[in-house]
């Protein structure tokens, strides 16, 4: 099974995450998930529970992948409903340090049900055509929203690998804000 595949499946798998979502919370559209990132001129950091967990997803900006393999390079070659691309940068706390992980993401809507499902896929400065980005293993991730009765909560999945994951993702829902802009990687840090 080819990496694409695999993405496409794990994608489709979270759609259907989203259809089990209790009838007491409303899972954000695909429209309504790209609406709420792209609320900051240049993105939006995601902050989950306790805020050593963050995502920060911009539509504007290209790293060398899009700017090599076009900027709907997820929709054409991995998922033909993704209403909108970007970039990622990715901050956790894994093993008492930060880790970071950066590449690509696409925010698409589920085919069935509309919800919208934010998928990350970690890329590497040495992806610069489809045939090198086929050959390597990479980490993926997923995140859906919700409106719930005690505020918006995001549910993710684990950083897994690519080529090595087999199952569903296991998905977690914790609370979650948003905040304009890069809180991940702020500009006087760079």
């Amino acid at each position: 099974m080819t990496a694409h595949r695999r993405l496409l499946l794990s994608a489709m798998a979270a759609g259907w995450l989203c259809q089990a979502t209790p009838a007491a919370s409303e899972v954000l559209s695909g429209r309504e998930f790209q609406n709420l990132l792209a609320g900051g001129p240049e993105g939006t950091t995601i902050v989950f529970a306790g805020g050593t967990d963050k995502v920060f997803y911009s539509p504007s900006l290209k790293n060398r992948l899009r700017l090599e393999l076009g900027t709907e390079f997820i929709k054409q070659k991995i998922l033909p409903n993704t209403l909108a691309e970007g970039v990622f940068i990715g901050a956790g706390i894994e093993g008492g340090k930060w880790r970071t992980i950066s590449g690509i993401a696409g925010i698409a809507a589920d085919s069935d049900s509309g919800h919208g499902v934010l998928t990350l896929l970690q890329t590497f400065p040495d992806d610069t055509s489809i045939k090198a980005f086929q050959k390597r293993d990479r980490l993926y991730a997923v995140v859906i929203v919700e409106d719930s009765p005690n505020g918006v909560v995001c549910r993710k999945s684990r950083w897994e690998k690519l080529f090595a994951f087999k199952d569903e993702p296991k998905m977690t829902t914790v609370p979650c804000e948003f905040v304009v802009g890069n809180t991940v990687t702020p500009a006087e840090s760079k």
